[in-house]
């Protein structure tokens, strides 16, 4: 049959899919759906993953496809991604018209597996005017051929359909390949094939979204004000850790930087006292030029953005990624981020930065992507320097775009986007958790249901530290093109709880705030666990932690004494959120005095515990960065006990400190050891309390 007319049937196509898709909401919610079959079993197709079914990995050979970036050759590989909705789309291979708008007669397409196996069933998706297939054939690792599969093609109806061939017996050879042959000329309208598996099961293969089991919202989604979205487009969101500043993106709007020709600008808005939105605001420069502007992610602090692209002083920008930080004066002009062996052979990409500053989340096409774009890590080896992306692998990743990486506080749960999955649209939001440290190892992705996702695409989606709500952008119910959306989360999706820490960085002698850096340790082993920077502007700063846990707190300042503090997690299991006392930083001076303050000793002895070993290497590090400096260590005790008994173990702590410190390279010359006991308090010796901090060990600078 000719197809003539071709763009006409292609939209009357997509016209098809969006009412099939629309109907399919409500289909999928019966939780069975018997596809149109003539030769073939009726496929149940539930809301759970698929069984014992090995789907095609590569391409042998093809006689056509319609182009190289969409309709191709590949988007037959893995597992079903248009069905069980079916339909026309993108993602599924169709043959190339002939000259003059025809359909081609013939066609075929050959499929290989990693796995050979023997076989009992082959599944075809065919999900959009099935019924075009005249003969399957099997083959061999050892050259063995076999036909399976003839019929006469005709429609086989509109909707789409799993073609379950089964064999009377095992196949006789360890099937590698499968060749499908086609006539599309004999099927209106194009004909897609979406997927082919192979099983040794007898019973049907079935198409399934793996839903979030027993997955219940409490409500629906919500539209945020009008002082939040317009009739202009607002996509993209990204919530803060804390909740109370929103960033996204709006399009084409007059007071974007290149006006209404400017497709995507950084717009902001934040939480006033009542918790309502202020009426959103324009970034503006630096963060905001003539071409497309976004930003992935937003630090605890919410002082660094990470941004999509490198930004160029002439105004232009280039492929990559690039950090921005609050000043006293506004956001400084962004800096490239320099990540080994970099990358992308797509035009698209994604990036997210965990809550911690040392991991770096993106959807890149790369030189091992199992397809289009797959999902990468990489992480902190420097500032603005990043090791080389490593691919999440293949129990994340599909041949389909897999993209919109978010990363939850906790830093395990990952939220992203798939076109690669069995779901309700073109791309569905999946939840997963990372196993180990490996970052290879997932939960099976599941589908976050029919609520959050639609027919459409849908991406962007992001959770406060509290995770309390889910923040994303959607046309269902907009009061203009895209608006954002929340929705309260239940239980089952939410991460694992983490806490949420305020503080306040000052100068001790003017009392003015400190643009300084808080490094986050976890004890007792001293590793690196999190990364904040002040607000220049007040000295503040927030950060999360995993709950459960001990940590060691760092502010380090130019040109001043490092402080630290302890705080201890490990009887939290429920969201928190703590604001800490002051942090007050010294100038370095001749005379100055500090406490180390995570110093632990055995109880009424010298012998330094380990998780003191973190606090005694930042002293080395910090002698050795001020050479010239001459200090005293100092140890104090509290009124328990004889005088004589607190001298003796004032003086064997100090010198137990000032031995590490020379074991670690400081000469002993530039030391001295001296014990005071319990004659200089810095507290009442009333109460436990006060006693504790009578327990010291201090430094003061004798020579700068």
């Amino acid at each position: 049959m000719n197809c003539n007319k071709l763009v006409l049937i292609l939209l009357l196509s997509i016209a098809f899919n969006a009412v099939f898709s629309q109907n399919d909401k409500n289909i999928l919610d019966s939780n069975k759906v018997i596809w149109e079959s003539t030769e073939v079993k009726d496929v149940d197709l539930g809301e759970k993953k698929f069984v014992n079914v090995k789907w095609a990995t590569s391409v042998v050979k093809f006689s056509s496809q319609y182009d190289k970036e969409k309709m191709s050759a590949s988007e037959i590989l893995g597992r079903p991604n248009v069905m069980p909705r079916g339909g026309y789309s993108d993602y599924a291979w169709s043959v190339k018209e002939k000259s003059g708008e025809e359909c081609p007669d013939a066609a075929s397409i050959t499929v290989g597996y990693d796995k050979p196996m023997l076989i009992t069933q082959i599944a075809i998706a065919e999900n959009v005017n099935p019924g075009a297939i005249s003969e399957v054939i099997i083959k061999g690792v050892n050259g063995e051929s076999k036909s399976v599969y003839t019929a006469t093609p005709a429609p086989a109806g509109a909707k789409g359909r799993i073609l379950n061939i089964f064999l009377s017996t095992p196949s006789e050879f360890i099937v590698n390949q499968v060749e499908i042959k086609l006539e599309p000329g004999k099927v209106p309208g194009w004909n897609q094939i979406d997927a082919v598996g192979i099983s040794d099961s007898r019973d049907s293969v079935k198409v399934e979204i793996n839903v979030f089991p027993n997955l219940k919202f409490d409500g629906k989604p919500e539209r945020l004000a009008e002082t939040v979205n317009t009739i202009y487009d607002e996509d993209a969101p990204m919530i803060s850790p804390d909740g109370k500043l929103l960033i996204f993106v709006r399009k084409n709007h007059p007071e974007n930087a290149g006006g209404y020709q400017d497709r995507d600008d950084i717009w902001y808005s934040k939480l006033d006292h009542k918790g309502a939105w202020i009426p959103a605001m324009n970034v503006g420069a630096p963060l905001n030029n003539k071409n497309n502007n976004f930003v992935q992610s937003i630090t605890p602090d919410g002082n660094t953005l990470l941004l999509a692209n490198l930004y160029n002083k002439d105004g232009t920008t280039a492929d990559g990624v690039s950090i921005t930080y609050r000043t006293k004066e506004g956001w400084a002009f962004p800096e490239k981020q320099y990540i080994e062996g970099y990358i992308n052979n797509s035009p698209f990409a994604n990036y997210y930065l965990s809550n911690d500053g040392r991991v770096l989340l993106m959807a890149i096409q790369g030189k091992d992507s199992y397809g289009k774009l797959d999902l990468y890590v990489s992480f902190m080896k420097a500032e603005n320097q990043w090791s080389k992306p490593q691919n999440l692998g293949i129990h994340v990743n599909t041949p389909q775009n897999d993209y919109s990486p978010f990363l939850a506080a906790d830093g395990v749960t990952l939220y992203f986007s798939s076109s690669g999955y069995p779901g309700y649209g073109e791309a569905d939001i999946y939840v997963t958790t990372r196993q180990d440290e490996t970052w290879q190892n997932w939960s099976d992705p599941q589908n976050l249901g029919s609520i959050v996702n639609s027919v459409g695409a849908d991406s962007k989606y992001n959770i406060p530290a509290s995770g309390e709500y889910a923040y994303f952008a959607s046309e269902n119910n907009s009061i203009g093109k895209k608006d954002i959306f929340r929705i309260q989360l239940p239980k089952a999706v939410k991460p694992k709880p983490v806490v949420l820490i305020s503080g306040k960085v000052l100068n001790e002698k003017t009392n003015q705030p400190v643009d300084a850096k808080i490094i986050v340790e976890e004890l007792p082993d001293g590793k690196e666990v999190a990364i904040a920077r002040t607000d220049p502007n007040t000295g503040e700063f927030k950060i999360i932690l995993p709950a459960g846990k001990n940590y060691g707190f760092r502010a380090i300042g130019l040109g001043f004494f490092d402080v630290n503090k302890n705080i201890d997690l490990s009887d939290i299991d429920e969201y928190t959120e703590i604001t800490e006392e002051m942090m007050r930083l010294n100038p370095i001076e001749v005379g100055q005095v500090v406490r180390l303050n995570n110093i632990f000793f055995e109880t009424a002895k010298a012998t330094l515990k380990p998780e003191s070993f973190p606090e005694l290497n930042r002293c080395v590090q910090f002698l050795e960065d001020n050479g010239n400096l001459e200090i005293e260590i100092a140890g104090h005790t509290d009124n328990v006990g004889p005088d004589d008994y607190n001298q003796k173990l004032s003086q064997d702590r100090a010198q137990a400190v000032a031995d590490y410190i020379i074991l670690n390279g400081v000469k002993k010359e530039r030391l001295v050891v001296k014990g005071y006991g319990e004659t200089r308090p810095i507290a009442f010796n009333t109460d436990e309390e006060g006693r504790s901090q009578n327990r010291r060990v201090e430094f003061q600078v004798l020579k700068k």
